[in-house]
């Protein structure tokens, strides 16, 4: 498979979401940019507002899509998108500021190539992947309802704890007359493409040096299998929600310095924190540790400098004793195998750089592994929640997720400091200094040319075209209260996961949000064979069952020798349903 080719297929095919998504985009960015530059006396090149502006572009998006939802809901539809249209308008006069094209047109130079690699991965995607993806699909749905009615649907109140993602899309989906699933697929490789520009500022800020920051950028672009892999999890509120941690660590950045206005600051550093909380509730926890992280860093600068290395020492021996802890336990080990796994030439290089990291920016790399650390620190943390129980404060998947940023953010500060200490002990040897400068760009752009996957993981994939068919069946043949089984597997992404907590495996788990008819979850070990199974199938009320193509499927095998219980209904090689009978 060519990533290039299936990339500008994707992109030809989905054309009108695609500029829909950039000019919301692009907007937020205009927007964000006019907020930092009118109300913060900051002294900004080009590059750095460009790269604040794309970290916080979502804040005035969700903004104007929560008004627009409230809106709706109070008036109609009609009125609350002339208002929406008249804020937009009214933001592009007031932010007007003159812009400086050449910083623009690098940036689009650059994203344009990294957008058509990452549409590689929906070339051939009918419906976003995994089983969250359908939960989202279904939170939009209900909230495009308001739009389409202008009433809150009851079933909003489901116990889903950060609707921000869902907000932005319902409106686009209802103004523009798209898509859902489209606007999902469409979201995660614009979002993915961004995101890499928002650590550029935050490492220049830190380091001086450009090159840093733009390695930092391509690193964590491309250098880690995560984000990439969150749209094979189906985990666009948590895509989303990333933009927003290089922002508030750059606005804290700003912060220290002491003609910096410090309310207003504050309010937008609120304000954003408070956005990205709706985005994915779990970032909330993140930025609390911000702070215990950051006095673990102070009380380290104090000590003598005998006991500095020491201290370092022993955040390093925590965080491996944190790591041997994930490796041992069952529900988080694929956290610390998905990079060792998919990353090993990173992760070695990424050491070396840590090492100059520490010895030149000390303060921010105990900064950032403290922060890490605190973070692995969570997945032990149990709490309870009233509708979800017992959980940890932070997930496997979410800190897996996470880990990149402070890596990436460690692997600058390396080049910069290895950088500096080149020029300084080689100062006549222009040639060495430069050679260590792009070595480490041309590592990382030829470990993504031979190990960077930018098609689907095959684990994740539930849905075909058989699928499409077999639903599309369902939906056309079968009532509207008929209730398929549909193939599951425990929940493990904590270490208190409940055993009772399932999820779908296959295709069916679209069932609900496409059709709205009712499914039923098992395990994919059901025993099909044994009458008391059928009788329970009975008693159920299941009609269908459902087997996609997926390999945690039912086996359709264990149904086709009793014909007599299960008759087969739709039947292509890789979507299968077949009718209950024989119910008493």
């Amino acid at each position: 498979m060519n990533p290039w080719q299936d990339g500008l297929s994707a992109l030809a095919n989905r054309a009108p979401t695609t500029f829909i998504l950039i000019f919301a985009a692009a907007w937020g960015i205009f927007t964000m940019r006019g907020i930092l530059l009118k109300h913060i006396r900051e002294s900004f090149d080009e590059a750095d507002a460009l790269s604040l502006s794309a970290a916080g572009w979502a804040l005035p998006v969700l903004i104007l899509a929560l008004t627009t939802f409230t809106l709706s809901s109070l008036i109609n539809a009609p009125a609350a998108g002339i208002f929406a249209l008249l804020l937009i308008l009214l933001s592009i006069f007031n932010f007007k500021t003159k812009l400086r094209p050449g910083t623009f047109l690098i940036a689009a130079a650059v994203l344009t190539p990294i957008l058509i690699l990452r549409f590689a991965f929906i070339r051939n995607l009918p419906l976003p992947s995994y089983f969250d993806s359908a939960e989202h699909y279904r939170l939009i749905r209900t909230l495009l309802e308001t739009y389409q009615t202008g009433s809150i649907p009851q079933t909003t109140n489901s116990g889903y704890y950060h609707p921000g993602y869902h907000h932005i899309l319902a409106p686009l989906a209802h103004f523009f007359n798209q898509d859902i699933a489209g606007l999902m697929l469409v979201s995660g490789p614009l979002l993915l493409a961004l995101l890499p520009f928002t650590f550029y500022f935050p490492v220049k800020r830190q380091t001086g040096s450009v090159s840093a920051a733009l390695f930092t950028c391509l690193l964590a672009g491309f250098g880690f299998h995560m984000p990439a892999h969150l749209m094979n999890w189906g985990k666009y509120p948590a895509l989303l929600s990333l933009f927003f941690i290089p922002f508030v660590l750059s606005i804290i950045q700003i912060l220290h310095r002491n003609d910096t206005p410090k309310k207003r600051v504050l309010l937008l550093l609120a304000a954003v924190i408070l956005a990205s909380t709706l985005i994915h509730s779990r970032t909330f926890i993140l930025y609390s540790l911000l702070l215990p992280a950051a006095l673990l860093a102070y009380g380290w600068k104090q000590l003598s400098k005998p006991y500095r290395i020491p201290g370092f020492v022993l955040l390093f021996l925590l965080l491996a004793a944190e790591l041997i802890a994930i490796q041992q336990n069952p529900a988080l080990k694929t956290l610390l195998e998905g990079y060792l796994e998919n990353d090993p030439p990173i992760l070695i290089f990424l050491t070396a750089l840590i090492l100059f990291s520490a010895y030149q920016f000390p303060h921010p790399s105990f900064f950032l592994l403290s922060w890490l650390t605190l973070c692995f620190l969570c997945l032990f943390i149990p709490i309870t929640l009233p509708i979800h129980g017992a959980q940890t404060l932070l997930d496997r998947p979410f800190a897996q997720m996470f880990a990149f940023i402070p890596l990436s953010l460690l692997a600058g500060l390396g080049l910069s400091s290895l950088i500096h200490t080149l020029a300084r002990l080689l100062p006549n040897r222009m040639l060495i200094q430069r050679f260590a400068t792009i070595l480490p760009f041309g590592f990382v752009l030829l470990n993504a040319a031979l190990n960077y996957n930018f098609h689907p993981s095959d684990c994740c994939r539930f849905v075909t075209r058989d699928d499409l068919a077999a639903l599309a069946w369902l939906d056309q043949t079968t009532s509207p209260d008929a209730k398929t089984l549909v193939a599951a597997t425990g929940l493990y992404v904590t270490s208190l996961e409940p055993p009772q907590t399932q999820t779908g495996v296959d295709a069916g788990i679209w069932i609900p949000p496409l059709l709205s008819r009712p499914i039923q979850l098992s395990g994919a070990d059901i025993q099909f064979d044994l009458a008391e199974t059928h009788n329970q199938l009975c008693s159920a009320g299941v009609d269908y069952i459902y087997i996609g193509g997926a390999s945690q499927s039912f086996d359709p095998v264990r149904l086709e020798s009793h014909p007599g219980w299960y008759k087969p209904a739709f039947i292509l090689p890789s979507a299968k349903a077949y009718q209950l009978t024989g119910c008493k």
